[in-house]
């Protein structure tokens, strides 16, 4: 059964797609505490946090929900063996990973760089599903349909919206995305959502994971 049909039924089902989020890089220890509690408090999927903080969050939840971290965050800038070196450690805290694809390699047409990125941070990763953010928001549909699919090519299991700071996700990235990667791999709509209709919108649009920091205002917020 199709997302949108689940939530016909039961729209309190959307806690369970959602990433309940705080990468602010000034994120202290007791906002942790609380991001983490809200996720066992409300049943959202996961807590999406920045290094640092992902083996507090992890034994915080301690198996109750996903850990993701973040990783080349928020540009993409670095080169691959940054990634490298940025996602190893963390092998025993995350159980996802959220990667931003070298945004300056795609801005330069260097594609060949932009699958090699993905592909090497999903072989590190083995198993852990990552999720690779083109920052749709700075795109046209043309090249939000190429950086979908060159990060599909890379072997990304998701392919991610946005990390929140060039503007919101509009739901025609969702459907550009979806169009270019086909049924087989995973949307994850990030930037801008704080609402259940605005969930529900992104859901329709084709989105099977949302990445919010109004998590709670959006599960209080179903009708």
């Amino acid at each position: 059964m199709a997302l949108t049909d689940v939530l016909e039924d039961d729209p309190e089902a959307i806690a369970s797609v959602i990433e309940h989020t705080d990468v602010d890089p000034t994120a202290t220890e007791a906002e942790v505490r609380t991001l983490c509690r809200e996720v066992t408090d409300y049943g959202f999927r996961a807590a999406v946090v920045v290094p640092y903080h992902a083996p507090l969050a992890a034994d915080l939840l301690d198996g109750r929900a996903d850990v993701v971290a973040v990783i080349g965050f928020p540009y993409g800038v670095q080169n691959t063996e940054a990634k490298l070196a940025e996602a190893r450690p963390l092998l025993d805290h995350a159980d996802e990973f959220d990667m931003v694809m070298n945004r300056t390699a795609f801005a330069n047409g260097d594609d060949d760089l932009v699958v090699r990125d993905v592909r090497a941070v999903k072989e590190a990763i083995g198993d852990r599903p990552l999720k690779c953010i083109i920052e749709s928001p700075d795109l046209t549909p043309e090249e939000i349909r190429r950086a979908a699919r060159l990060v599909a090519d890379g072997g990304t299991d998701f392919v991610k919206t946005a990390v929140g700071y060039d503007g919101p996700t509009d739901p025609s990235h969702i459907e550009v995305m979806r169009d270019a990667v086909g049924p087989d791999v995973g949307l994850k709509a990030s930037g801008g959502i704080g609402t259940f209709a605005d969930a529900r919108e992104m859901v329709a649009a084709g989105a099977t994971r949302i990445g919010a920091s109004a998590s709670v205002e959006i599960y209080e917020s179903i009708p």
